[in-house]
C-alpha cells in the first residue's frame, strides 16, 4: 500500500496481517533507505502505523523467494532482466544479472553491497564471477562456501516469457530494466526500472551490449 492513500488506521490494519513489513521511500534509489519493520516487536502499532502515514513511502508484505535463492544472506535477491522492444513492438531479453545480497542487509543492490553475476540469458546459469564494491571478483559467495559459477536459477523458461510480457505492455518504454524475484512456483516482478544501471549492462558479461541493442533498432 502506498502511504499517501492509506489512514494511518488502514496501514495499522495492513501491517497488522503480518509479522514483517518491507517500507521504501518514494524518493530514493539503488535500495537506499529500504528497511524492514518486525511487527511483532512494536509497542505500539497505532504510533507506528501514524508515523509511517506522515512519510512518501510504499509497505510491502515480505516476499517468499524459492528457497534455491538464498545465498547466506537476508534479502530477497533479484534477477535484473533488460529486455527491448523491436521496430514491431516484439519484447527480446537482452541481457540478466544475478543481483545476491550480502549478510544481514535488508536489498540485494550492488550499490548497497550486494554482489552481482552475469547470467547466460538462454540456459539461466550464472557464467562468470561476480563484482561488488566490496572489490575482487567473487566465484563464492562472500561469507559463504557457495560456489556461484555454474549456479542454475530455478523457474527460468517463466523469468523469460513473464519479462518479455510484461515489457510488450509497456510499447512506449522500448528498454526496462526488470527486477524479478523467484518464487516457489514462479517469478515475482518487483519493478521496471525505466533509467536501469546501464552498468549492469554494459560491464557484466561478454561486453557484446552495442551490437544487440543495435540490431533492435
Amino acid at each position: 500500500i502506498l502511504s499517501s492513500e492509506s489512514s494511518p488506521k488502514h496501514i495499522a490494519e495492513f501491517i497488522n496481517k503480518f509479522s514483517k513489513v518491507i517500507i521504501k521511500p518514494f524518493d530514493a534509489m539503488e535500495g537506499h533507505g529500504i528497511y524492514k519493520i518486525d511487527v511483532d516487536k512494536i509497542d505500539n502499532i497505532e504510533s507506528e502505523a501514524a508515523k509511517l502515514a506522515s512519510q512518501k513511502v510504499m509497505i510491502e508484505e515480505i516476499l517468499v523467494q524459492h528457497p534455491d535463492m538464498v545465498f547466506g544472506n537476508t534479502s530477497v535477491n533479484t534477477i535484473r532482466v533488460h529486455t527491448i522492444l523491436d521496430k514491431e513492438g516484439k519484447g527480446h531479453v537482452l541481457s540478466c544479472v544475478l543481483r545476491a545480497g550480502v549478510g544481514d542487509t535488508v536489498v540485494d543492490n550492488y550499490c548497497s553491497g550486494g554482489v552481482i553475476y552475469p547470467v547466460d540469458v538462454q540456459r539461466g546459469i550464472v557464467t562468470g564471477k561476480g563484482k561488488s564494491h566490496i572489490g575482487g571478483e567473487h566465484i563464492v559467495h562472500p561469507s559463504t562456501d557457495i560456489v556461484m559459477l555454474g549456479y542454475r536459477i530455478p523457474n527460468w523458461d517463466i523469468l523469460i516469457k513473464e519479462t518479455i510480457r510484461a515489457a510488450e505492455r509497456l510499447p512506449k518504454l522500448r528498454l526496462v530494466g526488470w527486477d524479478v524475484a523467484i518464487t516457489t512456483n514462479g517469478i515475482a516482478l518487483i519493478e521496471g526500472n525505466h533509467n536501469p544501471d546501464y552498468e549492469l549492462y554494459e560491464f557484466i558479461g561478454d561486453g557484446k551490449s552495442y551490437p544487440m541493442i543495435k540490431q533492435y533498432m
